[in-house]
């Protein structure tokens, strides 16, 4: 799976960025030190999977900056992702609920893995992710729950690579560490973090390079698509023009919550997340045949993660093809 992944995302990197492999693997050097500096041992694991995989340390690297690497600034990523969350306020049960559809390429149904990681001195984690990436979404046993979605500015730094961000905050024990490890240090791409705690809290970061902002819980949720929303930084925006489905996605998916705000349920994030309003550009994502084939983008997984229980409702490839499996974690109890 891992070989797969490191295959996609090469061929990737010479579409969309014009990087042949010695490119690709010389620009991924760059963020070492900016890994060992942000976290030493997530650069060891690194080095780990591509001994274990056997690949060159530089391959996996590059895997995990993979976003950084893909897309220059001349080029927007896509609508991609509709995430989630509702606290315990806005849910039938009292429930903290926070969930997405990850939207990407159709490939990667076959190499994407619910990883469930066991570490000492640092929360366990379970995390959905690409075969050879640390991290992604997911949730850990201190009850963290973490969402991501891409954004697009100028680029400029060479900052922490996003989905080594995402494992950082999944081995945060508290809301504040996590909070502290999206704005303490600049960021190499512009994505937005959707994180929670199971003991009712929330917050939004939309984050540019070197700039970011936060959102607050409306009636105990948020929704977020692939714009930015802060008035600050929705002059930086250069994907909304392109792919204008996002504000589309996220007007359906807040309508749909904000009316059931206090009775929501695991239910009603699928219905959310099955939904087909704009298909096939909607929340439930499918394959666009106006777009060249290596452009086309699906909802990969969709994930809904109940920190309170403690389990995963997790449903592969598009939800309305697939049924959600109820998954509890040894690791998360």
């Amino acid at each position: 799976m891992i070989q797969k992944n490191v295959h996609l995302y090469f061929r990737l990197f010479k579409h969309y960025a014009q990087l042949d492999r010695s490119q690709a693997i010389s620009l991924a050097r760059r963020f070492i030190p900016v890994v060992q500096a942000f976290d030493p041992a997530i650069l060891e694991e690194i080095k780990g999977i591509a001994e274990g995989a056997r690949f060159e340390f530089e391959e996996i690297l590059a895997l995990n900056a993979r976003t950084e690497l893909m897309y220059p600034e001349s080029l927007a990523t896509g609508g991609e992702c509709t995430s989630m969350v509702a606290l315990s306020e806005a849910t039938a049960q009292g429930e903290v609920l926070i969930g997405q559809n990850w939207d990407w390429k159709p490939h990667l149904t076959e190499s994407t893995v619910l990883l469930e990681i066991e570490q000492e001195g640092r929360p366990n984690v379970v995390t959905l992710t690409e075969a050879g990436i640390v991290g992604k979404i997911g949730l850990n046993s201190s009850g963290m729950g973490a969402c991501l979605n891409i954004l697009k500015s100028p680029l400029g730094l060479v900052g922490i690579p996003i989905h080594v961000l995402m494992r950082g905050i999944l081995n945060c024990e508290r809301m504040g560490d996590a909070v502290r490890k999206i704005v303490g240090q600049d960021r190499a791409s512009s994505n937005n973090c959707l994180v929670a705690h199971r003991d009712g809290a929330a917050m939004d970061f939309e984050t540019a390079p070197d700039q970011w902002d936060f959102i607050y819980p409306e009636k105990g949720i948020i929704v977020h698509t692939n714009h930015f929303t802060s008035e600050r930084l929705k002059p930086m925006d250069t994907n909304v023009s392109l792919y204008p489905d996002t504000l589309v996605r996220f007007g359906r998916a807040r309508q749909k919550m904000m009316a059931k705000a206090g009775n929501i349920t695991v239910e009603d994030f699928k219905e959310v997340f099955r939904d087909h309003l704009n298909h096939p550009n909607s929340i439930c994502r499918h394959p666009d045949e106006r777009d060249p084939e290596l452009e086309h983008v699906q909802t990969v997984a969709s994930i809904i993660m109940n920190l309170t229980r403690k389990e995963v409702h997790i449903a592969s490839g598009p939800p309305c093809q697939n049924e959600y499996q109820t998954i509890k974690f040894k690791a998360l109890q």
